[in-house]
């Protein structure tokens, strides 16, 4: 990489684990709408820089179709809710989106990348009736983002990532999984009629 392209990637790679951050300490739509727009605004800049492009992992996939419904079509600000975890799981709380707007997202989806995309949602995002939780793959795919930055040489400016590389490296010293499942293992069927009962509530388009 150019002095310039490096220190571009570098830029944008701290806005990304720096909006991150403000969507796990106190999440709201313009928070969320932050991440989603930084993870697109690395990949281009990553991409031109090193020819690495996020592409070959479905969380960004999923996760771009959102970017783009909501920087183009609609807003997700009064959609979006981050609620306490009231099953077992391994991420302590829920960003959920009504399942409407997600479907919305994969149909706005460029022909050559819907299915695909499509295929991403489905796997990578949890659907609960009308709610759909976001949260593990967003969590897995700053992970991926991380590890790929690591591997390109980005030096990710120290304050925005320290939280996470604290995080990581514990992870790693002790054996424990970088990535998660996220899924809710207990009382499934009722933690499903109560995030619809939830999505429901919310204000549609």
């Amino acid at each position: 990489m150019s002095r310039a392209n490096d220190a571009y990637v570098a830029e944008a790679a701290g806005r990304l684990f720096r909006a991150y951050q403000r969507q796990c300490v106190k999440a709201d739509a313009d928070t969320l709408f932050g991440v989603l727009n930084a993870t697109h605004s690395l990949n281009d800049k990553l991409k031109n820089a090193t020819g690495a492009d996020f592409h070959q992992f479905q969380e960004f996939m999923a996760l771009k179709a959102l970017r783009n419904l909501t920087h183009h079509v609609e807003e997700v600000r009064a959609n979006v809710r981050v609620v306490p975890m009231t099953g077992i799981s391994d991420l302590s709380v829920l960003c959920i989106l009504r399942r409407d707007q997600v479907e919305r997202a994969i149909e706005g989806t460029v022909e050559k990348r819907r299915e695909s995309t499509r295929a991403a949602c489905a796997t990578k995002f949890h659907w609960y009736g009308l709610a759909v939780n976001i949260n593990p793959c967003l969590f897995n795919f700053m992970v991926h983002a991380y590890e790929m930055l690591g591997k390109e040489g980005v030096d990710i400016p120290e304050d925005a990532v320290r939280d996470f590389e604290t995080s990581y490296i514990f992870e790693s010293e002790n054996g424990y999984p970088h990535f998660i499942d996220g899924r809710i293992s207990s009382g499934a069927s009722n933690i499903s009629k109560i995030l619809t009962s939830i999505a429901a509530e919310m204000p549609g388009v």
